[in-house]
């Protein structure tokens, strides 16, 4: 007989230890249970499970989004679409990159996955070139290159890659991309450059407005010189070029600006691309950057770089007008030299004139 207790204080404990040990797996595998819920048609189950680990799981994360796509399925499957929605929604927010395997649902269900999706993943979309701009702003290139990427990859899903009414934000964030890539790459660049040497001023001509017109030289700079006037304001948005109070020297056969005795070139001919932005993102954003011309001693600019870039689609632009650009060339105690001159582009928002 007391071997008989023994025994069966022993089978006790092990039932126990059983129904412990279950309960620590479905702890540890609760999705899974889930899962299975759902498979077997135990929908309003499955969802009291997913309720409970769409507590614990938050709000973002691959998790999340994968909790909030089982109670999805589980309300498409009991006909309840409207919290169907919200769920999906829940789902593309905590993680947009988790995209559901729909290949064993349904083609009903799959589709409105698929619908939803398209509908969402613009948004969303939208947010992360909106919160790029402003690291970019905050002077953050790396972690706006890692929002105008995603932003980029979102809307090359299929059945987003190609459409027209998203042309426009897939442009920018693919060249807000290729901008941030500039700033890094200029910014590492500078890291590593030695401590420029402190330059003397040089003289600072008038600003000068690109309009996509001819410039013309008119009034005279304090050093004598010919100064273009300000043209008229193109349609669309402006370029303005200003010249610094300085430029860099980029190789030993050009003469740095501050050199005693050095005059700096004047503009002769300097067209400026008009900024013809159109009406959509782009067009609501403005730009900065500069670009650097090296002028031969016979005023015909030999070399120009982007520095730093303003808007890479805008920059080929700059480039190819820099060719034509025409100066009066700098001269050293009265003979004409090679120089550097740095101009300064600022394209302005659209203000709807």
């Amino acid at each position: 007989m007391t071997h008989v207790k023994r025994c069966g204080t022993c089978a006790a404990l092990l039932a126990a230890g059983v129904v412990a040990l279950g309960t620590i797996v479905r702890a540890q595998d609760e999705l899974g249970g889930a899962k299975t819920l759902y498979v077997n048609a135990s929908y309003e189950e499955a969802l009291s499970v997913l309720d409970k680990q769409a507590a614990a799981a938050g709000t973002t994360g691959a998790k999340a989004s994968e909790v909030q796509h089982y109670r999805a399925l589980c309300f498409i499957a009991l006909g309840r679409t409207g919290e169907a929605d919200q769920a999906i929604a829940l789902s593309v927010s905590a993680d947009p990159f988790t995209v559901p395997d729909t290949s064993e649902l349904a083609p009903r269900v799959a589709s409105v996955f698929t619908a939803a999706r398209a509908r969402l993943i613009p948004e969303v979309a939208r947010a992360a070139l909106a919160d790029g701009r402003q690291l970019m702003q905050k002077g953050d290139p790396a972690g706006a290159n890692r929002r105008f990427d995603a932003v980029t990859k979102l809307l090359s899903e299929p059945g987003l890659a190609g459409r027209a009414d998203l042309s426009d934000l897939t442009l920018a964030a693919t060249a807000f991309a290729e901008l941030t890539k500039a700033q890094m790459t200029a910014a590492a660049a500078a890291a590593a450059a030695p401590a420029p040497q402190p330059a003397a001023p040089a003289e600072v001509p008038a600003p000068v407005t690109a309009s996509g017109a001819p410039v013309t030289t008119a009034g005279r700079t304090a050093g004598g010189g010919a100064q273009p006037p300000p043209a008229p304001r193109p349609s669309g948005g402006v370029a303005t070029l200003k010249p610094p109070a300085a430029a860099a020297a980029n190789t030993p056969a050009v003469i740095p600006a501050g050199t005693p005795g050095l005059v700096p070139a004047i503009p002769v001919s300097q067209v400026v691309p008009p900024w013809q932005p159109g009406s959509g993102v782009i067009g609501q954003i403005g730009f900065s950057g500069a670009v650097k011309v090296t002028i031969d001693a016979n005023g015909k600019v030999i070399a120009a770089t982007m520095s730093p870039s303003v808007y890479p689609p805008y920059d080929r632009l700059i480039l190819t007008a820099a060719r034509d650009w025409v100066y009066r060339p700098a001269t050293l105690d009265g003979q004409p030299v090679a120089s550097d001159r740095l101009i300064e582009i600022v394209l302005r928002p659209r203000t709807g004139q």
